[in-house]
Formats: structure tokens, C-alpha cells, sequence
């Protein structure tokens, strides 16, 4: 599925619920459940989105133990060439972690590295927009203005440990600043199981 955020819609209002019920109904019955997208429709749908805070991004002085997993864990694609990236090489920029309660249950801190670093580090920083997937299929392109504007996680782990399939990993693209903004149309944003990042040609 192939979602992009239109800029006009309003946070909370109806014109944003039946956008994003619509998008996120297209899914497969297979697919559903796993998207973010799916999820926050049925959460409006039934006016019980919880309140939740936004957070910011602090630096983690702890040393993380090194990755049990040795395969690739993300692709991308410049246009140029071509990269499969290890967790241990994603781990290797500096770290960082948040503390989050989300609105699908999960309380904790998440860490792993900026998203801006990692564009910078594999010469995508200069991108008008990006495609971004998932394992489960689920697509979004993100005008640049999101992702230089403020900083997004790509978390690799949850309370220190690496992220399983199970808890939506290995990779999770999070937006800690607008974590309130869960329950609206801006949830689409954050990306579960998170598998390859890609520039989109702007004619």
C-alpha cells in the first residue's frame, strides 16, 4: 500500500478520519492488522485514542551490547548505488533514546539513531521526498520539510534489547515530537518493520 500525507489535512476533524479510514481500509484482510494506519482508524472509529505526550530525542551515554543479528536489516537505494545495512552499521552512529507511552499499549524507552544521520551517512540528506516501506508492504513517501524540520528515531531497540518481527521490528521509524498526534492522519508517519528507504523523483 502506498499512502502520502496530503499537508491540508487538519489534525482531528472528520475530513482527516475518513482520509485516513479510506487509505487504510484499501489494505489486504492479511495486511491490516499490522498497519499503523489501519490501527488509528479503528481507534478513531471508536473515539478511544488515548492521550499520549511528544517527547524529545536525548543522547544514550549507554553501551549497548553488540547485535545477535548479523544480516542486512535495511535497504537503500540512492539511485546510484545500492546499500545492505547490518544493524551493527546502523548502530555504529551515535546513539539516542526516548521515553514513549503509545497508544496501542507499549510504555518504555525506545533507542537507536537519528534518521537524519543515517540519510546523511548514505548521501540522502539532499532528497526532496523519500519512499519508505515495510516488511508488511505498507509504503508512505515523506516530503523532506518532515524528516529536516525535527528528529525522527529509527529504533533498533526497546529497553536495551533488539526489536523482534513480534514487537514490529527490527526497524521502527518513530516521530517522538508529535507522539500526541498519534490518533490523527500524522500517525501514518511511524513505520513498523521498516525494510528500505528510497529518494522519489519530484518532477
Amino acid at each position: 500500500m502506498k499512502v502520502e500525507i496530503p499537508i491540508s489535512c487538519k489534525r482531528n476533524n472528520i475530513q482527516s478520519f475518513k482520509y485516513i479510514a479510506r487509505s487504510s481500509m484499501r489494505l489486504c484482510p492479511q495486511t491490516r492488522p499490522h498497519c499503523p494506519a489501519y490501527r488509528v482508524a479503528l481507534l478513531l472509529a471508536f473515539g478511544c485514542v488515548p492521550i499520549t505526550q511528544a517527547a524529545t530525542l536525548e543522547a544514550d551515554p549507554q553501551r549497548w551490547p553488540l547485535p545477535s543479528r548479523a544480516s542486512p536489516v535495511l535497504r537503500i537505494d540512492t539511485g546510484r548505488q545500492s546499500h545492505q545495512i547490518t544493524l551493527a552499521e546502523l548502530e555504529s552512529l551515535p546513539h539516542y533514546k526516548v521515553r514513549l507511552k503509545l497508544i496501542w499499549g507499549e510504555r518504555g524507552t525506545f533507542q537507536g539513531v537519528k534518521l537524519n544521520d543515517v540519510l546523511r551517512r548514505y548521501g540522502l540528506e539532499n532528497s526532496r521526498k523519500l519512499r519508505f516501506s515495510a516488511s508488511d508492504r505498507y509504503t508512505i513517501e515523506i516530503d523532506a520539510v518532515e524528516w529536516r524540520r525535527r528528529d525522527a528515531l529509527i529504533a533498533t531497540r526497546f529497553e536495551s534489547s533488539e526489536i523482534t518481527v513480534r514487537q514490529k521490528g527490527p526497524l521502527r521509524l518513530l516521530w517522538p515530537d508529535e507522539a500526541d498526534a498519534l490518533g490523527t492522519t500524522r500517525g501514518m508517519l511511524w513505520i513498523w518493520n521498516l525494510t528500505s528507504i528510497n529518494p522519489v523523483t519530484v518532477e
